[in-house]
């Protein structure tokens, strides 16, 4: 047998252990029995010519054996003799002899009760009264190892339940990105970013123009981080007066100012052992900066009229739309709480940057639109996803969804034409071909829509398009999914990701295959 205690799982090191003591104690029946802090014990490992099958999961109730239960208490081990009347530890299923041998020894570890160690033999008298000495000394060995292997298996579980719980909100179609929409290179090196910072308590500076979504990178940060089950405080600091902002970060006393009629708690306070997010940080007045450094350095402040130092553990996330640099330059910004704040920065593209995505968030926003008010027939007319898609969106991905909010309104239940979105002219406008894949796939997706298409489709557009499109591409193939003439080729992807994404979506490549030719 190996040896290795590295390799060697509980249930051999058991069995190593009792082998060990057979050299020294003739038994026939070694049993290791575990107390679950109740009335139970239950067989953990068995060896020796009489251990079956039998005795695996078996249980013995305390409250039907009192004697095992006051040997337990008296924590001490116990010899029966061959006069001593007792009932056989294992009597209902196996049946040992008249006075054959018994000893059992508690497994106790300091005030703890472990469970029951015990020994049988067939004959009479074959465990002398002088190894007790002994066999306490290695019922407390195998107590211990008990409790080893407890904190041990309770730490790989731990670990793995954390793991899978980890991996599973890091996954790109995590529930921890549902506000997060799209997929182009540029977006999914944001995406990346998120998911490399979530697991640390560093803190984060989020870069963006306005609506590029700085507040919901910051919530996503916060949902896959360990602090998910404490709360996230956001603060607007474009938002706070110089009179009133320290009294709204860090709250004051009662009396402290005409109106504190009550001591208060600020956002800090608010946030402790969660996630404080700084949006518009730049805005912050220079009088408080000073303050706010102490504060993330330290974990330490006061109220505003107190003199007691209040302790928080604070994870900061801040946002900004702003030229940092620019700032201190001028002497907005304290250079030293920006290099605090700027841990790790995460700079977040215009939406004119990854135009790819306006389709994806165009489709997201129409959705969710539906949903929220039981309008199923809302659509898009295809002049109107054609303005969708040329304009250029300076108010990024907010723009567009309030344009497409008001564009519902106008519309009343049918469809959204391009006057209802409202977009001006704009210089960057581009033209979008009207004969591009994505687009002749779109306007049957809002045929479908208007008929009333299949519940699947309607609930999941985005999908039903892309179900679409990869069975044009096989069917163009004849089911080929390799090669310069494959529907991954086609379709701009690698195969093997062509392949999961046809397995995700029931896809058979066989209803594509071109008919073979019999000779």
């Amino acid at each position: 047998m190996d040896t290795n205690i590295s390799v060697v799982d509980s249930d051999a090191m058991l069995e190593l252990i009792l082998q060990s003591i057979q050299k020294l104690i003739d038994y026939e029946l070694a049993v290791i029995l575990r107390y679950d802090g109740q009335e139970t014990l239950s067989v953990t490992k068995a060896a020796g010519p009489l251990a079956d099958a039998t005795l695996a999961g078996y249980t013995i109730s305390l409250k039907h054996r009192r004697d095992l239960a006051a040997i337990l208490q008296g924590r001490r081990p116990h010899l029966f003799s061959e006069s001593e009347d007792h009932i056989d530890t294992y009597a209902d299923i196996i049946n040992l002899p008249l006075n054959h041998s018994c000893l059992v020894s508690p497994l106790v570890l300091g005030d703890d009760t472990v469970g029951l160690l015990t020994f049988d033999h067939r004959m009479c008298n074959r465990f002398n009264p002088q190894i007790i000495g002994f066999i306490e000394m290695i019922s407390t060995l195998v107590a211990a190892l008990l409790v080893q292997f407890d904190v041990s298996n309770e730490l790989i579980e731990r670990t793995e339940r954390l793991l899978n719980e980890r991996n599973s909100l890091l996954v790109s179609g995590s529930d921890a990105f549902r506000n997060l929409i799209g997929n182009s290179p540029q977006w999914i090196r944001v995406l990346d970013s998120i998911r490399l910072v979530a697991a640390t308590e560093a803190p984060v500076l989020v870069l963006g123009e306005t609506g590029t979504g700085k507040e919901e990178v910051a919530r996503a940060i916060h949902r896959l981080s360990s602090r998910v089950d404490r709360p996230f405080v956001p603060v607007n600091c474009s938002a706070l007066s110089t009179s009133l902002a320290e009294s709204e970060l860090f709250g004051h006393e009662k009396g402290s100012f005409t109106g504190a009629l009550a001591l208060r708690k600020g956002r800090f306070e608010l946030a402790d052992k969660g996630t404080l997010f700084l949006d518009e940080v730049g805005d912050l007045p220079m009088e408080l900066q000073p303050k706010l450094l102490r504060a993330l350095s330290d974990g330490i402040f006061e109220r505003v009229g107190g003199e007691k130092p209040v302790k928080v553990d604070v994870r900061i996330i801040a946002a900004t739309n702003i030229d940092l640099a620019k700032a201190i330059q001028v002497g907005r910004f304290r250079e030293d709480l920006y290099y605090r704040l700027s841990v790790f920065p995460i700079a977040l593209p215009p939406l004119r940057e990854r135009t790819s995505d306006i389709e994806m968030l165009a489709l997201h926003f129409l959705n969710s639109i539906k949903e929220r008010t039981g309008n199923s027939g809302l659509h898009f007319t295809e002049q109107a996803f054609q303005a969708i898609l040329a304009h250029p969106w300076p108010g990024n991905v907010r723009e567009l969804k309030n344009a497409l909010e008001r564009a519902a309104i106008l519309a009343g239940s049918g469809e959204i034409r391009e006057e209802h979105l409202g977009l001006r002219l704009h210089p960057l406008a581009t033209p979008a071909a009207r004969s591009s894949a994505r687009s002749v796939a779109f306007a049957e997706k809002q045929a479908a829509y208007a008929k009333g298409g299949d519940a699947d489709e309607s609930a999941l557009p985005l999908r039903g398009t892309i179900k679409k499109r990869i069975e044009e591409a096989l069917e163009t193939s004849g089911g080929k999914i390799y090669g310069p003439d494959g529907a991954a080729a086609a379709l701009n992807l690698k195969p093997s990701t062509l392949q999961s994404k046809m397995k995700k979506l029931g896809i058979q490549r066989e209803r594509f295959l071109a008919p073979r030719r019999e000779y």
